[in-house]
């Protein structure tokens, strides 16, 4: 993903309280139901903090961002009413308003991260339903502005072939959007599962555009430490409203709680850090907020 816009400020967002799958290999553990989540009101008083500054908001984490608050409520909408970018890490089994928003507001989002989580959606009836809305998302993105993601898990090796066929069949053959293998990075893959592996991007080497395997610290290898923002320009929300400048480096930790109407930002603006290997790291490197003095 590349950003074209360097924003005043980036939040790393975790604002859903509530997933409705529950995927054996997600990092969240255990998986957060029914917990509470940010609503407009929370978003709009940190708007009302940086006043006049914009702001890029990535919405990833605990929850599914749609599935923390009710269609009527249109936080997504009401959120891209002001002078801010959207990256959104989603599921695909709800998009709530997203279908209907205006280009204008469309034009805000800079990225959409959809995963086909298919075991999960297999399990609980909803695979017409990621089908639809996945269609929906490639329809109204950019071509640039769009990752497709399927979980490779050993634990679910058997349903790899069949979901990779359920996707060429439904998303890939009639809208042309390539699909990427991710690596469960949590897990070993045995000599057969990498076997297997190869032979299904050949097989279905179309479309699958590549297999990933997410390594945080790769971005930074060529740096002995870079100068981070956070706590003062790059913030990790979390759904209950706390506020972290690094939720790695204890005095940069507090920095307020949304829902108590507190944002207390650290100084100095940028400090130094030998130890850029998490995935809050990567979000400072891609809003462009990391600086590299070596």
């Amino acid at each position: 993903m590349k950003l074209d816009k360097v924003y005043d400020y980036a939040f790393f967002v975790s604002s859903s309280g509530h997933c409705p799958l529950d995927c054996h290999y997600c990092i969240v553990n255990p998986i957060v139901k029914h917990q509470p989540s940010l609503n407009y009101d929370d978003l709009a008083f940190l708007l009302g903090e940086i006043e006049g500054r914009s702001a890029l908001f990535g919405f990833s984490g605990r929850g599914d961002f749609f599935a923390g608050y009710r269609k009527p409520e249109r936080l997504l909408e009401r959120l891209l009413d002001h002078d801010v970018g959207v990256v959104l890490d989603v599921n695909g089994m709800i998009i709530q308003e997203l279908p209907e928003l205006p280009a204008e507001k469309l034009a805000k989002i800079e990225y959409v991260n959809l995963t086909l989580h298919y075991t999960e959606l297999l399990a609980k009836k909803a695979l017409g339903a990621w089908e639809k809305n996945a269609r929906l998302v490639i329809e109204r993105m950019g071509a640039e502005d769009i990752l497709m993601g399927f979980v490779l898990t050993p634990v679910e090796r058997d349903r790899w072939e069949e979901a990779l066929a359920f996707y060429e069949e439904r998303i890939f053959r009639p809208t042309g959007r390539p699909l990427v293998m991710i690596r469960d990075v949590n897990s070993a893959f045995s000599e057969a599962d990498e076997a297997q592996i190869a032979r299904l991007a050949e097989q279905f080497g179309e479309m699958t555009a590549r297999v990933h395997q997410e390594d945080f610290a790769k971005l930074f290898a060529r740096h002995s430490h870079v100068l981070c923002p956070a706590g003062s320009e790059f913030f990790h929300i979390w759904n209950d409203g706390s506020v972290e400048g690094c939720p790695h480096v204890e005095e940069r930790k507090a920095c307020g709680n949304l829902k108590e109407r507190r944002f207390e930002p650290c100084q100095p603006t940028y400090f130094p850090c030998a130890t850029a290997t998490y995935c809050e790291c990567s979000a400072v490197a891609i809003a462009k907020k990391m600086r590299y003095p070596d």
